[in-house]
């Protein structure tokens, strides 16, 4: 797989290794009730699926192999993960395309998609995150959004197993200076958005609920920590 290089800023640990980030993130969330749930969705037959961004490509795990299925990411270790997968049988779908590209470049966007899927990602742009969802309404007849209430450990994370629950426990009595530099080294920091921005996103259950319901996203599904939309054009 051959794709451009694209700059970035300084990444934290789980950002540098696809492996790394699905250790992390399995520790935080159900990530299989959480991409199970969002392939249901996305049910069967032939659909050309466009994953914006779609970090190491969970969702090809479940999804069915007549799925056609595009993911977008900046991160380039990420794209090179989900080739992997595919080579050893993980990753699902018969066809894959990867690309190397930013996710607000609209002129690139493929015509012929059934479905976008935004998962994890609102939280890392805001608050451009309402100017994405409105412009991919023109792209696709599905768009399925799945965010956690909270990316803080100082706000309501609970964590899905017990490494998670206690490093979340403990960090709640951390300074706002030192969660900074725990994030820009260990945690969420993408080498794209800043600790400020994302800091912004602070909404709990009945408030992402709002938001989705503002978006246009008439079901909405509660798992744990996150909760889909869906919007049907």
């Amino acid at each position: 797989m051959a794709v451009k290089t694209i700059n970035t800023g300084f990444r934290s640990i789980v950002y540098r290794s696809g492996y790394i980030y699905n250790w992390t993130t399995k520790r935080l969330y159900d990530q299989h009730k959480k991409f199970m749930s969002i392939a249901k969705i996305i049910g069967n037959g032939s659909k050309k699926v466009l994953d914006l961004p779609c970090g190491t490509g969970f969702l090809t795990h479940y999804l069915p192999n007549n799925i056609i299925y595009e993911g977008w990411d900046l991160n380039r270790k990420f794209l090179i993960k989900i080739r992997k997968d595919w080579n050893r049988g993980k990753a699902k779908p018969k066809k894959i395309i990867l690309k190397q590209n930013n996710i607000f470049d609209f002129d690139e966007y493929p015509d012929n998609a059934d479905i976008i899927v935004f998962c994890d990602i609102l939280h890392h742009i805001y608050p451009n995150h309402i100017d994405l969802v409105e412009n991919a309404k023109n792209f696709a007849k599905k768009i399925i959004i799945c965010e956690p209430v909270a990316v803080r450990p100082q706000d309501n994370m609970n964590g899905h197993d017990a490494l998670a629950r206690t490093v979340i426990k403990i960090s709640k009595y951390f300074p706002e200076r030192l969660i900074k530099i725990l994030d820009f080294l260990f945690a969420d920091n993408d080498g794209i958005n800043s600790f400020e921005q994302r800091s912004c996103w602070k909404y709990n259950n009945e408030s992402l609920k709002e938001l989705y319901y503002h978006l246009g996203f008439n079901k909405i599904y509660n798992i744990l920590d996150d909760y889909i939309g869906v919007w049907e054009g």
